[in-house]
């Protein structure tokens, strides 16, 4: 019996229209004021004359993976915080501030809406599913300790890809966009800070987006 490979090959026009976008933030404590606790914005110019034509108003975006760590000299007990205190963060919710119609959030946060919850629309939103793994320290060690114990998380970084597929939004090119970083089970934005310092992020954030430009029809 013959087995058949085949292989999905794209146009060079399909490849044309695809947008690699990679973002990373130093929001260490040494940053002048403001400081970007949660929220972080960076300008996206057009890269060919596909991000800025009336003929594709509107594109898909994928949230490709992120990875998250606090600066080295932030010390070893790093975790998430939401300005006033720390928590533990198993899941990020990512939003882009490009319009959607495609997502939506459901967040129960009181008792009255047990049931039925707030939802946020309106927006690009994706979910991350953390784990933290050990990336290393500066002097290459991977030792992080904490009262002499190797338990602390300076030496790791909080790592994850976006859930699902691709979700369609407006064009983002060309203009100012801005990223956020919440509790999916709370409206809480988070961001690395230092263990009793809550209010002072010190992360580093990179990020990867995929954007692909979906012609008007």
């Amino acid at each position: 019996m013959e087995s058949i490979n085949s292989v999905n090959v794209l146009s060079i026009d399909e490849e044309r229209l695809k947008f690699r976008v990679m973002c990373g933030f130093d929001c260490g404590a040494a940053n002048a004021p403001p400081r970007q606790f949660g929220t972080y914005v960076f300008e996206l110019p057009p890269l060919t004359a596909f991000g800025n034509s009336n003929h594709y108003k509107q594109c898909i975006i994928n949230l490709d993976g992120m990875s998250c760590a606090g600066k080295s000299a932030a010390g070893e007990a790093i975790t998430w915080s939401n300005g006033a205190n720390h928590g533990k963060v198993s899941a990020l919710e990512v939003s882009l501030d490009t319009p959607s119609s495609g997502t939506l959030v459901n967040k129960q946060l009181q008792a009255d809406q047990v049931g039925t919850g707030r939802n946020n629309i309106g927006r690009f939103n994706q979910l991350v599913l953390l784990e933290l793994k050990k990336v290393g320290k500066p002097d290459g060690t991977t030792q992080s300790l904490v009262g002499g114990n190797d338990v602390g998380t300076g030496a790791s970084a909080w790592q994850g890809t976006g859930l699902g597929e691709a979700i369609m939004c407006a064009n983002p090119f060309g203009r100012q966009c801005q990223i956020t970083f919440r509790r999916p089970d709370l409206d809480d934005k988070l961001a690395l800070s230092s263990f009793g310092f809550p209010a002072v992020d010190v992360g580093i954030y990179s990020l990867q987006f995929t954007i692909t430009m979906v012609p008007n029809k």
